[in-house]
């Protein structure tokens, strides 16, 4: 599997499902609060928890997902665009050729004459130029 598209659906997962870890509830911020600090004690009671249920999570009424549905695709896609793989640089082998003369021993070789025979001659020793690769 791709990695861009790992990197990308992991996005798309946090920024939806993260959108959604806040706090619900009214201006107290929803959590519950606990036993009132010392120098309280004796002013007014601490206000009623209040459980905030008329939403979905899928729909209307304060829903989160689509909004960090749509974030996570448009931060997947910046994250994805964002990690590239880096280049891999092959270093090539220095080649030095250098041409040369070089002596070639006499030997016997193969001729096809024009009808189609084949006839063993004898080639004499003699120098040819030849390319060396280092």
């Amino acid at each position: 599997m791709n990695k861009k598209f790992v990197i990308a659906v992991f996005a798309v997962a946090v920024c939806a499902f993260g959108a959604q870890a806040r706090p619900h509830g009214g201006p107290g911020g929803g959590f519950h609060r606990g036993p009132a600090p010392m120098h309280h004690v004796g002013h007014r009671p601490p206000p009623p928890i209040h459980h905030h249920h008329g939403h979905s999570v899928w729909g209307r009424g304060g829903s989160h997902f689509w909004p960090g549905f749509v974030g996570g695709v448009v931060g997947g896609a910046v994250v994805s665009s964002i990690v590239t793989p880096a280049p891999v640089v092959v270093a090539s082998p220095t080649v030095v050729t250098t041409t040369q003369n070089v002596w070639v021993e006499g030997r016997y070789v193969d001729q096809v004459q024009p009808n189609g025979v084949v006839v063993r001659v004898w080639q004499p020793g003699h120098y040819e130029q030849r390319v060396i690769t280092y």
